[in-house]
């Protein structure tokens, strides 16, 4: 069921000036969402003055521009976003994490990884990072998602996509899954006949807002090239819970010959701020090519995966998340 809220230009704007923590699913207490924080991600909200140099911005909206005329249709806006997706079926590139954060004491605090991102249509992707203790993959293909966390406890999260979110279900350790970072980089297409209901197209800023139904998540587009330069992920109530904000298009390397038309582009740059943290994720995206020599089979294989790295344990995110219950006393 789509999930919307009644003016989504409204609240978009909204909830940068208000920010306030509503959950995707990614913040529910429990031992996957802790321990990721507390080994990966390292963020701790900080309550009272406001630092002097905040590491989340006052807004997250983009500078304004001026457009006019009626804004398109749906349907022309999915197309022409649709048409920036088609070159993009095969992608490698150097990737490279950079987090910052406050502790405790309002102190500074940041790391980096660096690692690589691949992508097969229609659903296939890997990011790897190597740099944050012994590194972490995350990836999934046309069914299951995983994550292998290669910290000082090696465990590996996997599920499958149609469970994702259902009650009963444990959450992702990561803000992103891997099926929304594909649409927060705009590498996959939006089906066009299935339309939301009205306003289906929005004005934030001169720029154009949508709602996919079905997705989770919210566009904004640019209106010069259709491409997202801000992807919302939302909560069960509609309210952005996870914001991406993407920047640097970069054109990627092709085989085609000078002449055969535009290089295909995909943002360099993609910062993720997850609401109510004083924290940011960003992740950079460098000498991005169609070529796929690199892009094995084998990287998108969880059972290969799982032989290669090991893990000392395999958590099926499809099972509830329960406490170790007491052994129960013998029968008499």
């Amino acid at each position: 069921m789509p999930r919307r809220s009644l003016n989504r230009a409204i609240f978009f704007i909204a909830a940068d000036v208000y920010p306030r923590i509503f959950i995707r699913g990614y913040q529910r207490p429990g031992r996957v969402f802790i321990r990721w924080l507390a080994v990966v991600f390292c963020i701790v909200s900080i309550s009272g003055c406001k630092p002097a140099q905040p590491i989340v911005p006052d807004t997250l909206l983009p500078k304004p521009i001026e457009t006019r005329g009626p804004l398109p249709t749906y349907g022309e806006l999915i197309e022409r976003y649709n048409q920036t997706t088609r070159p993009l079926t095969r992608v490698w590139a150097e990737a490279r994490v950079d987090l910052v954060w406050r502790d405790d004491k309002g102190k500074r605090k940041s790391e980096h990884g660096d690692g690589r991102f691949m992508f097969v249509r229609p659903g296939k992707v890997v990011l790897e990072i190597e740099e944050f203790g012994r590194g972490f993959w995350a990836g999934g293909d046309a069914e299951r998602y995983w994550l292998f966390d290669l910290q000082d406890q090696r465990i590996a999260y996997v599920g499958r996509y149609e469970n994702l979110g259902k009650p009963g279900t444990q959450l992702f350790p990561l803000p992103v899954n891997p099926a929304d970072l594909l649409y927060v980089l705009g590498l996959v297409p939006i089906d066009p006949t299935i339309i939301p209901q009205p306003p289906a197209v929005e004005r934030v800023a001169g720029y154009y807002l949508i709602e996919p139904p079905g997705l989770g998540l919210r566009m904004l587009l640019d209106p010069k090239t259709a491409r997202p330069i801000r992807v919302d992920l939302l909560d069960a109530d509609g309210r952005s819970a996870v914001k991406c904000v993407l920047s640097k298009p970069t054109e990627l390397k092709t085989e085609q010959k000078n002449g055969d038309g535009p290089r295909p582009v995909m943002p360099g740059v993609v910062e993720v701020y997850v609401l109510g943290q004083e924290a940011r994720m960003t992740l950079k995206l460098k000498r991005p090519t169609t070529a796929g020599t690199r892009i094995k089979d084998a990287h998108f294989d969880f059972e290969i995966l799982k032989r290669v790295k090991k893990p000392d344990e395999v958590v099926d995110l499809d099972t509830p998340d329960t406490p170790d219950a007491p052994p129960s006393p013998p029968e008499p």
